[in-house]
């Protein structure tokens, strides 16, 4: 009895947040939701007779809350021995049940959103726990479930991004895309100096994509420059779309040569558009060998019929798989450019836009960078997440 002499009780921060929530609640007995309030204002203090008073109940029954939290915690004080159903703890099954929903869409749950909000799984707990048996989970506190997940390493409110292998020939075609590095590798002697044949045939290897819908934006007032005072660039929010344009580009992997052409669309009639600037480009005698993936300009009939017209040999498709752009390294300096030129970028007319892009292509090909794929064959076939694997190769 001589604990039940102090003029408080020590609780948890847990321990508050559950009795808060219960003294809260109309949808549980009344005397719980007395018993809940006399613990937590013996917590802060108060005496036997101020909570009876505050309370509306005898003395007595404040002392009899009390002393049954002493003798065995919470629930004890809580809950009546002979209240049938009513475990002590949140039971393993209990768990197993709410990992369960945390792991469902709330959509297929009847709700319009499509990831859980703690808030939200909160509540659908709390509604649905009596129902589902385990009627402990009706005063479960948001803290808890959030620590709860922590632990478990789930988190049904975030989004992380990976690439699904859909191809079925996914590691075939990685293989082919892998070995053609391989032997522009092998073009090289060990001083980095490429080996022409003796009778000069040489098989040029070009990555190419494609880069649409880059748009050309104007600002409705000039931006204001750095200065002493202000060190950034200030610009108006408002600005005004001018329509976009599409890029369609390649790297010449043996000299590093970066190779534009800017259009209005990305149609088959470009893409021959690209392979004929290629054609011009190199001797007759050379293999142009493009890395490319599936889109359907670079398959369609009118394609073909270009390619049926050129020498036999001349052009060679390697084709990446779906969803395997990140072997194209092409997609590294679309990477680049997006960062040195591209973000931010105004211009007062599409006109505009398509001169700089060609600029830019000039300015880079002054120092054309040659890349080099750095994984090799048996350690890129262990990926298995392409996130992994996001530009894996390097310039030099």
């Amino acid at each position: 009895m001589n604990a039940m002499r102090r003029t408080y009780l020590t609780l948890s921060e847990e321990d508050k947040d559950y009795l808060k929530t219960l003294s809260k609640k109309r949808t549980i007995q009344a005397q719980i939701v007395d018993r809940a309030k006399i613990l937590l204002y013996k917590s802060d203090g108060m005496t036997f007779n101020a909570i009876a008073e505050k309370l509306a109940i005898s003395s007595a029954t404040v002392r009899l809350c009390v002393s049954k939290y002493y003798e065995g915690g919470i629930e004890k004080a809580l809950f009546d021995t002979q209240r049938p159903g009513r475990p002590s703890e949140i039971t393993d099954d209990a768990k197993a049940w709410i990992i369960n929903l945390a792991c469902q869409r709330p959509v297929e749950l009847g709700y319009a959103q499509e990831l859980w909000t703690l808030n939200a799984l909160h509540k659908h707990i709390q509604k649905h726990a009596e129902e589902a048996g385990y009627p402990r989970l009706t005063t479960i506190t948001k803290p808890y479930i959030q620590k709860f997940l922590k632990e478990q390493d789930i988190k049904p409110f975030k989004i992380r991004y990976y690439c699904e292998k859909r191809d079925q020939d996914f590691e075939s075609k990685m293989h082919e895309v892998l070995l053609v590095y391989k032997q522009i590798e092998m073009q090289f002697d060990e001083n980095g100096t490429l080996i022409v044949p003796d009778d000069y045939k040489l098989t040029i290897t070009v990555s190419y994509d494609e880069k649409p819908g880059i748009q050309a934006i104007s600002n409705t007032a000039p931006d204001l420059r750095p200065t002493t005072e202000n060190g950034e660039v200030y610009r108006d929010a408002e600005y005004k779309r001018l329509g976009t344009l599409s890029l369609l580009a390649g790297i010449d992997l043996l000299t590093g040569e970066a190779i534009p052409l800017v259009s209005e669309t990305h149609k088959s009639s470009d893409f021959i558009e690209f392979l004929k600037i290629r054609d011009k480009k190199y001797p007759l005698q050379d293999t142009i060998r493009i890395i490319l993936d599936n889109h359907s300009a670079h398959t369609s009939k009118e394609t073909q019929r270009f390619l049926d017209t050129m020498p036999k040999g001349r052009f060679k498709f390697v084709f990446t798989p779906k969803h395997g752009s990140w072997l194209n390294m092409i997609e590294s300096f679309f990477s680049k450019m997006t960062k040195q030129m591209l973000r931010g970028i105004r211009v007062k007319t599409k006109q505009e836009l398509e001169e700089r892009i060609y600029q830019y292509f000039e300015e880079v090909n002054r120092e054309p960078v040659v890349y080099h794929w750095k994984y090799k064959m048996d350690e890129i076939e262990k990926k298995k997440c392409c996130t992994e694997l996001w530009m894996p190769f390097s310039a030099h």
